[in-house]
């Protein structure tokens, strides 16, 4: 009998941390806002490239990948945001620009989160940014 009151705050504490934040993350990144990103994993984006992400749609994440067009389905997952596999055009530039490229594809699948502060978007895995755009 002296352990019912243990398992009855045991469930109290488990049902308190699922009913957290249950926000959709995706109201953080509003509606046909297109914004220029200036760092992916720390690195600096060269101003002669433009990498560009944005909701064009409900569920549909687009933008310029630096040397091509890209869009990926994104939904809510929780709390979480997820960023489905890209599609896009398979256009060749220049081998500094191919770089930036392929830095923006193996990074934007790994997000999980979005926040805004005045003009700055940033795109984060568990907390941490991993690209940063501004409007």
């Amino acid at each position: 009998m002296p352990r019912l009151p243990l398992v009855a705050l045991a469930l109290l504490a488990l049902t308190a941390c699922r009913e957290e934040n249950t926000a959709n993350p995706l109201a953080a990144l509003p509606l046909g806002e297109e914004w220029r990103v200036t760092q992916i994993a720390k690195t600096p984006v060269p101003a002669e490239v433009s990498v560009t992400v944005g909701r064009a749609q409900e569920a549909l994440l687009a933008g310029s990948s630096g040397c091509n067009r890209y869009n990926a389905r994104i939904e809510p997952a929780g709390a979480r945001l997820k960023i489905g596999a890209l599609a896009g055009t398979r256009m060749m530039c220049a081998p500094e620009v191919m770089e930036v490229e392929q830095a923006f594809h193996s990074t934007i699948g790994r997000v999980d989160g979005v926040r805004i502060s005045g003009d700055t978007l940033e795109l984060t895995q568990g907390g941490a940014v991993l690209i940063t755009a501004r409007k």
